[in-house]
């Protein structure tokens, strides 16, 4: 990882709203985020410029971390690893183009549209919220070969660690955290791992 500029926000991350607990963001009241037309319309450059928004010129390769007012890192462009990186991303696309493709997967697929775009998309591994009281392993139904197979995958695991590691290099004690509860629930518990030495316990495929 090499360093690269800042891009300071004009905004104050203290103000962000938090849920209950500050763990996680607050998604905001219903009534502040418009229609469901409005939340699924697709935004052209020029409107989003428009609206206020910041175009930030990036090569997708150098890391450039986003800090509010106060210096405060709210978002990083991770940029990406040196040698054959690119050509592994691709690996991957190719092979999740032909995994969806091999199960049917489309916009029109029973499993998609949704929040994240007219696509089906799965989760793999563990995870906890929504109300649960308990860890929840996440069942993934037919596509459970398909999933397995991803995760096993040299390419998808490269992905997983250059993420863990750029989370440890920014976020250190956020990372901190993340780590401990993870060693702490697999040295209890027995649940699955989509990546060996990465702190996510779960992860999400998106097949768009």
């Amino acid at each position: 990882l090499s360093s690269g500029a800042a891009v300071e926000a004009n905004i104050d991350a203290s103000q962000f709203e938090a849920a209950r607990g500050a763990h996680t963001g607050n998604p905001g009241k219903k009534a502040d985020l418009g229609t469901r037309s409005d939340r699924e319309k697709q935004y052209t450059v020029a409107e989003l410029l428009a609206m206020g928004f910041e175009h930030i010129q990036w090569d997708g390769v150098t890391p450039i971390p986003i800090v509010d007012c106060c210096g405060r890192i709210i978002a990083v462009l991770a940029g990406q690893p040196g040698g054959d990186y690119p050509e592994e991303l691709q690996e991957a696309f190719g092979i999740m183009l032909k995994e969806g493709e091999n199960a049917g997967l489309s916009s029109k697929a029973a499993d998609g549209p949704h929040k994240r775009g007219a696509f089906p998309a799965y989760n793999r591994g563990v995870t906890m919220g929504m109300g649960n009281a308990r860890l929840v392993v996440l069942n993934l139904k037919s596509m459970t070969q398909v999933l397995n197979h991803l995760v096993g995958h040299s390419a998808f695991r490269r992905m997983a660690r250059y993420q863990n590691a750029a989370f440890g290099l920014w976020a250190p004690r956020v990372y901190e955290e993340y780590e401990k509860v993870h060693n702490t629930i697999h040295s209890n518990l027995e649940l699955p791992v989509n990546f060996p030495g990465v702190v996510f316990t779960a992860a999400a495929f998106n097949f768009g």
